[in-house]
């Protein structure tokens, strides 16, 4: 099943590619550090900012770390694309063997970057521990095929926040993945349930279904959002 996924993230990897390096090497050099800065400003903001809306919108709490997380995301890259589109609005003039290999290795880094912080913001939604049905295990199935995009996202992301202008709280992003997959409401992460045995019930007594809650796993109070906030878990 992680075909599927690898194949969607390789094609989205592919589209990204062209339109961020056919912008040219200057174009491809500003849209990989506009990238880079919104996915740091998102990752540092969006937990604080999803446990206040989960404080003051219950109704919004499980969506809160999702919503907050590619907001703060989508908005900074936007604001971010503007402004350097203001700033500099020409381009430099490159020989042409320097302009090629600008944009080719640019427009690499900038789309990978771009689709690893999806998948990883898509740790954030409230949906399976495995997510859509084990198309996606962060942690193990290094999307797409094998290069562990999200991985190198985060990574980024946390050798930024970890550096000489840190604040209090220094980031881990084998914590945030932890804490991502324990927060999302619906363990599917102990394997399928039993075949169906004759006469439609289902293997062991009291087994549950694959996908539905466990009731032996702990419960974040408000989702992602819950978890966010910082809520302990219940039994």
């Amino acid at each position: 099943m992680n075909m599927l996924f690898d194949g969607v993230a390789a094609l989205l990897l592919v589209f990204t590619f062209i339109a961020i390096s056919s912008e040219g090497c200057w174009g491809a050099i500003i849209a990989f550090f506009n990238i880079a800065f919104s996915a740091i400003v998102a990752m540092n903001f969006a937990e604080k900012a999803a446990g206040f809306i989960a404080g003051k919108a219950e109704f919004l709490s499980g969506f809160a770390d999702c919503l907050c997380t590619t907001g703060i995301f989508a908005v900074t890259l936007i604001i971010l694309r503007f402004a350097t589109d203001y700033l500099a609005p020409g381009k430099l003039k490159l020989p042409p063997a320097l302009e090629t290999i600008g944009k080719l290795g640019f427009g690499a880094a900038a789309s990978s970057l771009l689709v690893g912080f999806l998948i990883v913001a898509l740790q954030t939604a409230p949906v399976h521990k495995k997510i859509g049905w084990g198309l996606y295990t962060p942690g193990e199935s290094n999307p797409p095929f094998g290069l562990g995009l999200d991985e190198k996202a985060l990574k980024l992301v946390e050798t930024s926040l970890n550096g000489p202008f840190k604040g209090a709280n220094s980031f881990s992003a084998a914590e945030w993945v932890a804490k991502r997959t324990a927060a999302r409401p619906y363990d599917n992460s102990a394997g399928e349930a039993a075949a169906p045995t004759e006469g439609g019930a289902t293997g062991a007594e009291g087994s549950t279904p694959a996908g539905s809650p466990n009731a032996n796993s702990p419960g974040i109070p408000g989702g992602t959002a819950g978890a966010a906030a910082g809520l302990a878990p219940t039994m």
